[in-house]
């Protein structure tokens, strides 16, 4: 399985890593070419200095390499070059040098145990002369490692500096999209929220970023003005039917008086029926309305949804009672909270009554409410027959309904009112199996 980042920050991060990567390769290979050429020019003057001392094919006699090392010495030409010149018998001939044992013909390289005095690290060069003499010259290679190490350094120490640039201009990059990008997620959660007039902040640099937070604000004014022109068609259209059937139902009531006792009389009684019915789902979209367009958020105050929930137990007690229900209310403590009161008093009186309503009778339905830390949770379950999980969505949605309950009273948006006075005040609405029965618990941040 490929490793594929997908965060800025994981992007960021394979970026540094790859960049020092790169870095401690291009500072590791600068060292070995410096430190190989540092060896080899080492070799290069050894061999230099010993051509010198053996001279031509016409003055190659040990005599004469013994005149030329002395020369050298004197004149401390090569201060840190020491020689050794013996004959074929080993016998010293000519240098300063001492060695317990000559190195093997060829370069090689040697350290505190070859016994050169002063030097802990050197490059000896061996080379046979004529007559079967032997010449080596010892290069003292102290200087040369302490460069050598000096350069190791550096090399760390420019790969450490240029890691650290590196990483904290991805930190920079990182901390200044992630900023920009909070800055829209939270204009898109205030959105979700309702707030359709939340736009994403603009600084006027005209940068990459300003020109995307513009045009997704104006993806947001052309979508506000569209639900606005929505909202006003579909308002206009509701209060242009209201008003014929307020008086339709009023002369429906009217012949419904006149005819009572008759067959007309009972014909008169549904349709007047009928036309609350109408008038109670026009009602209700308004309010839908309302909650969706966020306008009800400047009603908010501090709740006490414990005493709200006590508040809509002992109202709807006795008609639980009368349906054949037992319906009780549980607390865990003070929960307080900032929101719209009759809102939320209407959300759990939906959930009530969608109890009561859709269960048969001898249900028992509980009402709860939990605070903690950050959440306060309100639920309402009964032991009825409950919703097959697969269409706890489809209820939530406007006019959604089950085959089972077509015929029941009721039109359909009930816990889609209780979805969105959830949404307006920053929670939401889950369905839960409570086998047997059905739980709506409905979360919210507790912020007072």
């Amino acid at each position: 399985m490929s490793f594929r980042p997908r965060s800025l920050r994981a992007i960021m991060l394979l970026y540094v890593g790859v960049i020092v990567a790169v870095l401690l390769a291009v500072r590791g290979a600068n060292y070995v070419i410096i430190h190989d050429a540092l060896n080899r020019e080492v070799d290069r003057r050894l061999a230099l200095e010993a051509h010198e001392v053996t001279g031509d094919a016409q003055d190659g006699s040990i005599a004469a390499m013994a005149r030329r090392i002395r020369t050298k010495e004197r004149a401390h030409e090569s201060a840190d070059l020491m020689f050794l010149l013996r004959d074929r018998a080993g016998r010293h001939v000519a240098g300063d040098l001492r060695l317990a044992a000559i190195p093997p013909v060829g370069y090689s390289d040697f350290g505190d145990g070859a016994g050169v005095d002063g030097v802990t690290h050197g490059r000896a060069f061996v080379k046979r002369v004529a007559d079967g003499a032997t010449l080596a010259i010892v290069s003292d290679n102290d200087v040369v490692d302490a460069f050598d190490a000096r350069l190791f350094q550096a090399q760390w120490v420019g790969l450490a500096v240029a890691s650290l640039l590196f990483a904290g201009g991805a930190a920079a990059i990182v901390w200044q999209v992630s900023r920009r990008l909070r800055a829209m997620q939270r204009t898109v959660d205030a959105v979700m929220a309702g707030n359709l007039a939340s736009r994403v902040p603009v600084d006027g640099s005209r940068n990459e970023f300003d020109r995307q937070a513009m045009a997704f604000n104006a993806m947001l004014d052309r979508i506000d003005a569209l639900m606005a022109n929505v909202k006003h068609a579909a308002r206009d259209v509701a209060h242009e039917l209201k008003s014929p059937l307020a008086r339709l139902r009023t002369r429906i009531a009217a012949l419904e008086r006149h005819a009572a006792g008759t067959p007309l009389g009972d014909e008169s009684s549904a349709i007047l029926a009928e036309t609350d019915q109408v008038l109670e789902v026009f009602a209700s979209l308004m309010r839908l309305w309302e909650i969706e367009g966020g306008q009800r958020r400047s009603h908010f105050v501090s709740v006490d949804l414990e005493q709200l929930v006590h508040e809509v137990g002992e109202t709807l007690a006795p008609v639980a009672e009368d349906a054949g229900d037992t319906l009780s209310v549980q607390t865990t403590g003070p929960a307080v909270l900032s929101g719209d009161v009759h809102l939320l008093r209407q959300m759990v009186v939906n959930l009530v009554e969608n109890a009561i309503r859709h269960t048969p009778a001898a249900t028992r339905i509980d009402v709860f409410v939990r605070a903690t830390g950050t959440a306060v949770e309100i639920g309402v379950a009964d032991d009825g027959p409950g919703i097959p999980v697969d269409a706890h969505d489809t209820v939530i949605l406007r006019f959604g309904r089950l085959e089972s309950s077509i015929d029941r009273p009721g039109h359909g948006l009930g816990l889609t009112l209780v979805d969105a006075i959830a949404r307006l005040h920053g929670g939401s609405l889950r369905l839960e199996d409570a086998a047997p029965g059905l739980r709506a618990v409905i979360m919210l941040p507790n912020v007072p």
